[in-house]
């Protein structure tokens, strides 16, 4: 890895050079080194080491992508930590025991490989395996400029040890994350007024572990204990407007943050961030049995204002943006690292044939399309006002099966049966994605109308005490999903059935964009 002792690359010219080379740039670089090692790539990397990202938890089509196509199955088992399922939990205003909140999660072990990652580990470990392939890489370096050309080598300008360099590539990849080079030079960075989420996030020590003797002996003693650990799942606190992760690394911290939409909450908004969120997390009895005594780790804070966003090109001749780069949505499900997945999929696909001499003008354009449908059709699916029916176990109860089983059915039996092919796309796409992408958005639609006529009739939250909704049957991409499916389904019509005559409050508003459609999404370091 070149640093200010180390020569800089020989050479200017280049096949690939890739803006970043964080999980999405160095993930490219090796697959395209893997199957074209003639390529030569270039990989700018603005920092001297990586922080420690958002992130950490992934989902199943992820897990597919790390372990089949990087083949990182025994490096994330030895140096990350296993994860096992999502979990939510449930409470009411008055309420302070542990054992009364109601449950939402796993009973067994997931089958399928998810983990939560520590991403200063992961993604250095991916750019070193880049740079030993043979991407050249230059690190740290600012990019200073950009031109792309069509058609013709585009050229990239950036500075490195108090000196200016500018080579030439074929193409030019943008996996910057949220600073999105590219979109942002463009003007093509919006955000998504119809989703006015935020976030704020921080990690701790001396976290009280749910699987530990004084949790089980002491506030939650429950009599229906599920059989796998509910310390190393993804815990969610949930909330109506609101909710928090909480997930354990490998080496004993947690990360723990909040997200709301700006319509219904508002969180603690004085004083560091750690002590913030740490405020937020005490006031649900889940938060305070495993937060009580916890300690913010220094300088290792971070707010995100204005969550989602998208760039309206992702795509053209010569170019293309890939992982955050290109846009983010929603992390409740933890599907960051599926957009990536995809992304660099496709990347490698049309710029691996690109300079094999094939012709991927028409393939550019249908990514072009695609990308935009893929995002609206997820955006409808599973967020669009979802965070008003949050703070609802029977309602989340309904949209944990439903949400999850479709995605079995969907995506991950997908990439799990046609692996190259399905990566190579984006998913939800064509005539049978689009089918499930409106049941879903209808469903999603309904709940949140639900949940309004709850909040009318006073019933909202009415099972969030005493519930315990464990899933014995695992999750996966056959019978067991479909099982899942129908039980969600009649969950929803139960409720439809309930509400049938009540009366909904007002919907929510979607606030004017306030944002030029240039400024990127903000994002603040913050001490702890």
């Amino acid at each position: 890895m070149v640093s200010a002792a180390d020569p800089l690359p020989a050479t200017s010219a280049y096949d690939v050079v890739i803006l970043g080379g964080a999980f999405s740039g160095s993930a490219l670089g090796i697959l395209l080194k893997r199957e074209r090692p003639q390529t030569r790539i270039l990989i700018l990397e603005k920092s001297t080491e990586f922080d420690r990202k958002i992130g950490e938890s992934t989902s199943e089509v992820a897990g597919c992508f790390l372990t089949r196509v990087l083949g990182l199955s025994n490096y994330l088992a030895r140096d990350h930590f296993q994860k096992h399922g999502l979990r939510m939990w449930f409470t009411t205003p008055e309420n302070s025991c542990p054992s009364h909140c109601s449950e939402i999660g796993p009973f067994s072990q997931a089958r399928f490989p998810t983990y939560q990652l520590n991403r200063a580990k992961l993604d250095p470990h991916l750019l070193e395996e880049a740079r030993r392939l043979g991407c050249d890489i230059v690190r740290p370096a600012t990019v200073k400029s950009f031109d792309l050309q069509t058609p013709g080598p585009s050229t990239v300008t950036y500075k490195t040890n108090g000196e200016t360099h500018s080579v030439t590539a074929a193409w030019v990849v943008d996996a910057s994350g949220k600073a999105a080079l590219i979109a942002r030079q463009r003007g093509t960075l919006v955000p998504l007024p119809e989703h006015p989420v935020h976030s704020m996030w921080v990690r701790f020590q001396n976290v009280r572990d749910l699987d530990c003797h004084e949790s089980h002996a002491g506030p939650l003693k429950t009599s229906i204990k599920p059989v796998v650990s509910r310390g190393s799942a993804t815990n969610h606190l949930m909330g109506r407007g609101w909710w928090s992760w909480i997930i354990p690394l490998a080496n004993g911290e947690f990360s723990a943050g909040v997200t709301w939409d700006e319509r219904l909450c508002t969180p603690p908004s004085e004083g560091p961030v750690g002590q913030r969120v740490k405020q937020h997390l005490l006031t649900h009895p889940i938060g305070r049995l495993m937060f009580e005594n916890a300690i913010p780790v220094e300088n290792d804070a971070r707010i995100y204002k204005h969550l989602p966003y998208r760039s309206t090109e992702v795509c053209g001749d010569g170019w293309i943006a890939i992982g955050d780069a290109a846009g983010f949505m929603d992390p409740l499900y933890s599907h960051g690292l599926d957009f990536c997945a995809h992304s660099i999929s496709i990347a490698h696909r049309l710029i691996h044939d690109s300079l094999d001499g094939q012709c991927v003008q028409n393939r550019i354009a249908s990514h072009y399309a695609q990308y935009q449908e893929s995002y609206f059709r997820w955006f409808r699916a599973l967020y669009l006002d979802k965070y008003q029916y949050l703070g609802d176990a029977r309602l989340m109860r309904a949209a944990f099966l439903l949400d999850i089983a479709t995605y079995f059915i969907g995506p991950v039996q997908l990439v799990y049966r046609d692996t190259d092919r399905e990566f190579s796309k984006m998913p939800y796409n064509g005539p049978i994605g689009a089918v499930f992408a409106h049941f879903m958005a209808l469903y999603n639609r309904r709940l949140e109308l639900i949940a309004r006529k709850r909040l009318a009739a006073g019933t909202y939250g009415k099972e969030n005490l005493d519930h315990s909704y464990l899933i014995r049957t695992p999750f996966n991409a056959g019978l067991g999903a479909l099982r899942h499916f129908f039980k969600g389904i009649w969950i929803w019509l139960s409720l439809e059935g309930e509400t049938l005559f009540q009366r909904p409050i007002p919907a929510m508003q979607s606030p004017s964009p306030s944002e030029p459609a240039t400024r990127r999404p903000e994002t603040t370091k913050a001490m702890a």
